[in-house]
């Protein structure tokens, strides 16, 4: 992710129209925009009867120069905790190579549980009615 990332925030110095943004967990997500000079870490949130996910004000913008400090930084600790830096992301252990097993996953999918929860209540409102 780390490499996208990077390559995302390099082409922010051109001209080009820059979208990137990518899960890193739970609610939480990265993004780099057109616009923006930095590298955007935020908490979403999934608003009541909407499919899209929502930013809260809830993270960390970097500018530019912090980010490459930061990758630096990571970079170290990667070295020194060889350990720390093969972790494998949930979404790429093998269990999530199974559609039904992936989906079913709290940290992949934050907000299927709230979308299905949701559906659910819903469905029992209109039945009691």
């Amino acid at each position: 992710m780390f490499e996208e990332i990077d390559a995302a925030a390099r082409r922010l110095c051109g001209d080009e129209l820059i979208k990137f943004q990518g899960h890193i967990g739970g609610r939480q997500y990265v993004s780099v925009t057109s616009g923006y000079k930095c590298v955007d870490f935020r908490t979403f949130y999934l608003p009541y009867g909407q499919l899209d996910v929502r930013p809260t004000k809830k993270g960390i913008a970097l500018r530019l120069h912090e980010w490459a400090n930061m990758r630096a930084i990571i970079d170290s600790i990667n070295d020194d905790f060889p350990t720390l830096a093969g972790a494998v992301p949930c979404y790429m252990q093998t269990d999530h190579q199974d559609v039904s097993t992936a989906i079913s996953c709290r940290e992949c999918f934050r907000f299927r549980t709230e979308l299905y929860t949701r559906t659910c209540i819903r469905e029992l409102v209109v039945q009691c009615v």
